[in-house]
């Protein structure tokens, strides 16, 4: 629950364990504290503050940075800090060329490096060590990519004790920059969520708990459905629409899309177990650490693994959440795909439905180890893969009978042309036909991506 007078800090510290934390759990953690961070609109400069101090931590290191890029100085320069302070205070003012150094070569190419000696490696520039008296010994450092490339760099030095960062090191660290990434890319939509916890704030004060529990319900859901995308591009090449009807207040159903580069888009849709309030926030968190994972990876199944671990290490609520996930190739039309305990997609083509395969895996958030395999189909302009969560399938009418896959497929072959919004929406008018006077027993989501070729 939000407090108008509580802290970003003490804010977290409200949804988070009050355990000893191990440090797999310290990571995600963090991870965990930024979907909060999402949820709660917290501002871009409180948002990375606070990020940075905890990556700090939970890698153990000396110092913690963002690097953003001035495009038109082509210079890099530190915007957010976690530094002794004297330190911070001269980063702060500290530019430089863009193709310098360890970030310059990140933000290049793209690709997290981890440096176990900076002053032997060729790309280190040490102009950063004069201008702020400290040493360089070691770093990690992550590209922060978005839809239109990489604008900056986030980047740890100096583990403590002398070691070494190590490969999770710098796996954690490339997940972790896509969240900030977003962040960083998002920040007026925080702001506009943060009016509406203002809003809640004041609810909260003039009404008593009852009213104020039913006003904090309303808002959290009008914060969910606003994370969700809403504004669908009008693209050549694609068209695609979705939506989620909530059961209650709040649910724990979640989609979204998004571009991994020029040429590919990343689909998902995924139910969480359970209902309410956890589910809701075990939504956000899944579709977060699914997003910053997907930007630093390239097969469906090795992102549903990264994310499946990510999830495992701190799931004290024991929740899972059941995932379809799938990347279309913009320029050749495959489309990668896999399912994490999830039904498969339907594919419709030259008025015909196919349903598409399961592939290996499991709901996620449950074994760590679990295998994920993935399956690429190639689609023809025209082509539709359609999405749906089991809150459609299983909608129930008074008696208990279900909306069954059967009716689903027989919707579908009766609208294989039709536009995505359009055919959404034939479907949701058919399930809720279906229940006539019952209860929606379940969330209703579902996405439609049309592939129209180059």
């Amino acid at each position: 629950m939000l407090k108008g007078s509580v802290s970003v800090e003490e804010d977290v510290s409200i949804v988070a364990s009050a355990q000893p934390l191990s440090r797999d759990s310290a990571r995600l953690r963090l991870l965990y504290e930024l979907g909060c961070a999402f949820a709660a609109c917290v501002e871009l400069d409180e948002l990375c503050a606070l990020v940075l101090a905890k990556c700090r931590d939970v890698l153990d290191a000396g110092g913690a940075s963002i690097l953003l890029l001035d495009a038109d100085q082509h210079e890099l320069y530190f915007p957010y800090v976690a530094e002794a302070p004297e330190v911070a205070e001269r980063l702060l003012r500290l530019r430089f060329p863009a193709d310098r150094g360890v970030a310059g070569a990140v933000l290049e190419h793209g690709t997290p490096l981890r440096i176990d000696d900076a002053a032997a490696d060729a790309r280190f520039y040490g102009g950063v060590d004069r201008a702020t008296g400290i040493t360089t010994r070691n770093l990690l450092c992550a590209p922060l990519r978005v839809r239109h490339g990489v604008i900056g760099v986030v980047q740890v030095v100096n583990r403590r004790g002398g070691a070494s960062f190590g490969d999770g090191d710098l796996a954690f660290l490339a997940a972790l920059a896509g969240s900030i990434a977003v962040a960083v890319e998002n920040a007026r939509m925080h702001a506009q969520l943060k009016a509406q916890v203002a809003a809640l704030e004041r609810a909260v004060h003039e009404h008593n708990e009852l009213i104020a529990i039913r006003r904090e319900l309303d808002i959290a859901s009008g914060i969910q459905q606003s994370i969700l995308p809403r504004a669908f591009p009008q693209r050549t090449d694609f068209t695609i629409f979705a939506t989620m009807l909530p059961a209650r207040e709040v649910g724990g159903d979640f989609y979204d899309f998004f571009s991994i580069d020029d040429t590919r888009l990343g689909v998902v849709i995924g139910d969480v177990s359970g209902k309410g309030m956890p589910a809701a926030l075990f939504m956000a968190v899944s579709r977060t650490v699914l997003k910053a994972v997907a930007m630093t990876t390239t097969s469906a199944g090795e992102c549903l693994a990264r994310v499946n671990r990510l999830l495992c290490l701190d799931n004290s609520a024991e929740l899972f959440v059941t995932v379809c996930y799938g990347v279309l190739d913009l320029r050749t039309g495959a489309f990668d795909y896999a399912t994490g305990g999830h039904a498969p997609p339907y594919l419709l083509r030259d008025g015909g439905v196919e349903r598409l395969g399961r592939t290996p895996g499991m709901v996620l958030g449950i074994i760590d180890d679990a295998v994920f395999g993935s399956r690429r189909v190639p689609l023809r302009g025209g082509d539709a893969i359609v999405l749906v969560t089991d809150g459609v399938t299983e909608g129930m009418d008074g008696g208990g009978a279900v909306f069954s896959e059967r009716r689903l497929e027989t919707v579908l072959a009766d609208a294989t042309a039709a536009e995505p919004e359009a055919l959404i929406r034939r479907v949701v008018r058919a399930v809720k036909q279906h229940a006539g006077e019952a209860p929606q027993s379940d969330d209703i989501t579902a996405l439609v991506v049309r592939y129209h070729g180059v």
